[in-house]
């Protein structure tokens, strides 16, 4: 009997070989087989505030929290973006814009320090994480072969690491702020040249470091402890990582983006353009499924927009007027967040280009938008305004829609915490809290389960 090629690449699909394929090779055939790959998450954290009336097209009558009443929606279809979004306007199906949810457990103020991502309180000099954040536990659900990235840009010393994601307590995972160190670190592999030379090099020391803890942990036997022990994981990790990577060599050397002068610009503006094509490359590439791109976040008087013509710090426009639609600093507000949702239509739309399944890979990512700080610049909590591009099809009811919650504490209202609930919901996790409650809220009505409105 003549086997048909489909049912051919079932077999593969759900034959124990298929495990050893390259991720990118496990999708088709997995798609062959009519399976959907895995969940993707992108958080996109920008600094100083996110005001909630900025959020909200001109068409459609602007409440503020307090007023509002009930839960509604409105068909984004038939309003015109904000100018911050325009970007957005082409993929206007496909975006979602949530107004309503509180996060007052964060504490608020100029920024959150991570808060945004991990919903605890962090006050004073004391910036330690308090416990794991949404972008990693997501990360750990379904990981490529690595379970998280983390990159962003930063005014100043690109080479230093921001602590903004957290794998637990006091367990803060590096933010890297150098694109071609983020490159090295992810694609060097598949670089050639002495970029791959070095790859090499470094996994063979690694490899001769693990086989060196071996030996003294089986010399020392029982006096041998836990700590030589996680050293000895640590490395194991680190090792397996690198073999991962060679594994999969030609998928990411596919996907990688190209090396240009970006990735080593003294314009932290084009250093972010480049960061945005290394964490599209790194999802396509089946090099994770979770990415974290920041802007700055936690910054305060840090001037990194000079590169799209914004000569005045964040600091500085967050006190040039509050919660209305002609403050002095919304232009200020409105170019930079254009810019940024101009990167993140970019990077949809290369998603978009992908086919997955029987549709493409936008159809199964989440692309969040939100400020480290919620609402104005020095933020109160009492709303967070999010835009949320993509979908997680089959699984919740994204796209083409703005969405009011009722306003902190009224019969309805819902919290950050609950749309972070939805997404562990999304990927099999049934969790029903995530990060510090509010005490002022009612816990099971407010603060429990996922979004029931927007899930499936």
């Amino acid at each position: 009997m003549i086997t048909s090629r489909r049912d051919m690449l079932k077999g593969l699909a759900l034959g124990a070989g298929a495990t050893l394929l390259p991720p990118m090779a496990q999708r088709v055939l997995a798609n062959a087989a009519g399976k959907r790959s895995a969940p993707r998450f992108v958080f996109v954290i920008q600094s100083n505030g996110f005001d909630a009336v900025q959020a909200c097209p001109e068409s459609i009558p602007f409440q503020k929290y307090e007023d509002r009443e009930k839960f509604e929606t409105f068909d984004l279809a038939k309003h015109k973006l904000p100018k911050g979004l325009a970007p957005l306007e082409s993929l206007k199906s496909k975006t979602t814009i949530l107004q309503g949810l509180s996060g007052r457990c964060t504490g608020g103020g100029h920024s959150t320090h991570g808060g945004c991502l991990g919903l605890y309180r962090i006050s004073g000099a004391n910036t330690s994480p308090q416990g794991i954040t949404i972008d990693y536990q997501l990360g750990q659900s379904k990981p490529g072969i690595l379970p998280w990235v983390g990159v962003g840009m930063d005014s100043g010393g690109r080479d230093a690491l921001m602590n903004i994601s957290a794998r637990a307590a006091h367990k803060t995972m590096p933010i890297i702020l150098n694109p071609e160190k983020a490159y090295n670190a992810f694609f060097s592999v598949a670089a050639g040249g002495d970029r791959e030379k070095n790859f090499h090099l470094k996994r063979n020391l690694l490899d001769y470091m693990v086989g060196d803890v071996k030996k003294t942990r089986t010399a020392l036997g029982s006096l041998a402890g836990e700590e030589l022990d996680a050293y000895l994981g640590a490395y194991d990790q680190l090792a397996a990582r690198q073999y991962k990577l060679l594994e999969n060599r030609e998928t990411l050397k596919k996907a990688a983006p190209k090396l240009d002068d970006r990735f080593t610009s003294d314009v932290a503006t084009k250093r972010l353009e480049a960061q945005f094509e290394l964490a599209t490359s790194s999802l396509i590439g089946g090099l994770s499924n979770v990415a974290t791109i920041t802007s700055a976040a936690t910054e305060i008087n840090a001037q990194p927009y000079l590169g799209i013509g914004i000569d005045l710090s964040n600091h500085a426009y967050g006190h040039m007027g509050g919660n209305k639609r002609d403050a002095k600093g919304v232009p200020h507000y409105e170019k930079v967040r254009n810019w940024l949702f101009g990167l993140i239509a970019k990077m949809a739309k290369r998603l978009e280009d992908t086919p997955e399944g029987d549709g493409n890979m936008l159809d199964n990512t989440v692309i969040v938008y939100m400020s480290d700080a919620p609402d104005t610049h020095h933020s109160t909590c009492y709303e967070w305004p999010l835009v949320i591009v993509g979908n997680l099809k089959g699984k919740m009811k994204l796209g083409g829609q703005y969405v009011n919650y009722p306003g902190y504490g009224k019969p309805g209202h819902r919290t950050v915490g609950c749309l972070y609930t939805s997404f562990l919901n999304s990927v099999g996790q049934n969790q029903q809290t995530f990060g510090f409650t509010d005490p002022d809220l009612d816990l099971k009505g407010m603060q429990t389960g996922p979004l029931a409105e927007l899930m499936v």
